[in-house]
């Protein structure tokens, strides 16, 4: 189960024999502090890092993130050090928007994000618990894509329950390349002196499809860290995992001096022991630089840090934001021909809406509320609206202007709603399973009902669940609006909902050939909720 995300501010630390700092110390700081013959002695290696980035464009109005600024970011830091390494800690191909889009007759599905990543110039990536939403053969497509390389030391591939277990691999000239549990990055100073630094990759276990074999980071990461010590001076983890198995990890194995982690979505620094854990913010709104100064001698790393925001004051670099274009023109091409305009401003907000799942799929959120209110005025018969969190995909948090495109990236998979007349004591079993769902895509959300814990407890531990104000009947009917896909009886835990259910009474489908039917979609519904919302303020 994905744990609860845990939101700080970085923050510097000192260490024994690996040091870190949230700024980089002047360069005279450093001769100064070390002396003129140590300094000579060191070997600088640099990291740049970024995690969970779905968006190749920037986001918030173009005021943050994009592939593009990282590019040039890279560049910058290559210049000042050719030691420079770029890694992305996981989720990348899924969730997204532009991945929705039709192009030549199929989804892009990933494709824009690996093209961007590929021109920026990624080295080295994990698996997100994300890259398998789409099926193996679209995650070994981009695999095969790819120009960088993947470290995982704890996801297999496996054709079936009883067949051979092997790494996954990349197909290069026709052959299959295992991907490597770990490698180890080299790099020397002036003087050829060489820096060998350890590096392995670990996933969260949230995702496991049936062709993944997916097994214990910490069992993992503990035979990694035994297999690269004999043969290298240090060792770092790039990591797809909550915070606290960041935390678990970094208890468990001092030897790895820093962490560059992923699947939080808002930048942190901590200290566990004399190991280093960082996360950067989602869609490359910021990245973290982390300068390594490796003295041969005393066997002594210094590590330096900071986090840099990504926005309007980095120039793109031209090569990539021209693949950018070339990828945002054919899923905007697409969407167009479904009858939107992903460009069109249709509102402001005056708050974040929270559409994480860490967030979603646990309680009500503020996005839950918003998308269940635009399909209660889409309705002609509902008051009650109920739908799967899982239909949100953003993962993030919708801020500021809010474009057609941002909702199509919120809910990407879209869908019809549809008005069901059905008995009390069946709604009341779809909410109370979709209590059961909680942590899970199954985890509903809605409007028009009320829910009483404490009438719940009185009455002998149940919920009590209020609408309009009344106490659900179970003997009643009620009219409700809902999410195709929920209805279609393939939620996990309420596969019984579906339109053969016999406390099933009407069903209402929305017209299709009505352009002003937005039911046919619930994107379309959202956007003509906030146009409306956005007129009467």
């Amino acid at each position: 189960m994905k744990h609860t995300r845990l939101f700080s501010l970085f923050l510097g630390v000192v260490l024994v024999a690996c040091s870190a700092a949230v700024r980089p110390l002047p360069d005279a700081s450093r001769s100064a502090h070390f002396g003129a013959g140590e300094a000579s002695d060191a070997i600088e290696v640099t990291l740049l890092q970024l995690n969970d980035v779905y968006e190749i464009s920037p986001v918030e109005n173009g005021r943050y993130g994009g592939m593009a600024r990282v590019a040039t970011i890279r560049k910058e830091l290559l210049r000042q050090n050719p030691n420079t390494f770029t890694f992305l800690a996981g989720d990348f191909i899924s969730p997204s928007a532009i991945g929705t889009a039709v192009y030549q007759g199929k989804r892009i599905s990933g494709a824009q994000m690996v093209a961007a990543m590929n021109t920026a110039g990624v080295d080295y990536v994990t698996f997100g618990n994300h890259e398998f939403d789409l099926g193996y053969e679209t995650l070994q497509s981009r695999i095969n894509e790819s120009a960088f390389t993947w470290i995982s030391s704890n996801i297999q591939y496996t054709p079936s329950e009883e067949g051979e277990v092997k790494p996954f691999w990349k197909v290069v000239n026709g052959v299959e390349q295992p991907l490597p549990e770990h490698v180890v990055l080299r790099a020397k100073n002036a003087e050829g002196k060489e820096l060998r630094i350890g590096v392995f990759g670990v996933t969260i276990g949230t995702q496991q499809p049936p062709y993944v074999v997916w097994t214990d980071p910490m069992n993992a990461a503990q035979r990694a860290v035994e297999q690269l010590k004999p043969h290298v001076d240090f060792i770092i983890a790039v990591t797809h995992l909550s915070i606290d198995e960041d935390r678990k990890l970094a208890q468990l194995l001092p030897d790895v001096k820093l962490i560059l982690g992923g699947h939080e979505h808002t930048n942190m620094m901590f200290k566990v022991g004399e190991t280093l854990i960082s996360k950067a913010d989602a869609n490359a709104r910021t990245v973290f630089i982390h300068r390594l100064r490796w003295f041969a001698a005393k066997k002594a790393l210094r590590i330096t840090s900071e986090v840099r925001t990504v926005d309007h004051t980095i120039a793109d670099d031209s090569a990539t934001a021209a693949v950018v274009r070339a990828w945002t023109a054919r899923a905007y091409e697409g969407f167009r021909a479904q009858g939107f305009d992903p460009d069109e401003v249709v509102a402001t907000l005056s708050e974040p809406l929270d559409g994480r799942e860490s967030s979603i799929r646990y309680r009500q959120t503020n996005m839950g509320a918003t998308v269940a209110q635009a399909m209660l005025a889409a309705a002609t018969k509902a008051t009650v609206a109920i739908f799967n969190s899982g239909s949100i995909r953003l993962d993030d948090e919708l801020r500021g202007m809010i474009t057609q495109y941002d909702v199509i990236r919120t809910l990407p998979f879209g869908g019809k709603i549809v008005e069901v007349e059905m008995k009390g004591s069946l709604l009341q079993r779809v909410l109370e399973a979709g209590q059961r769902n909680v942590g899970r895509g199954g985890y509903l959300q809605y409007q028009g009902i009320e829910q009483n814990l404490a009438e719940g407890a009185m009455a002998g531990g149940s919920s009590q669940w209020r609408i309009a104000g009344k106490p659900l009947d179970a003997g009643r009917n009620y009219w409700v609006i809902v999410s195709d896909y929920l209805f279609s009886g393939r939620e996990q835990g309420i596969e019984f909902f579906n339109k053969d259910h016999p406390d099933v009474v009407t069903i209402l489908e929305p017209n299709a050939q009505d352009a002003e039917d937005v039911r046919r979609d619930i994107r379309l519904a959202v956007i003509r909720y906030l146009q409306r919302a956005t007129l009467r303020r």
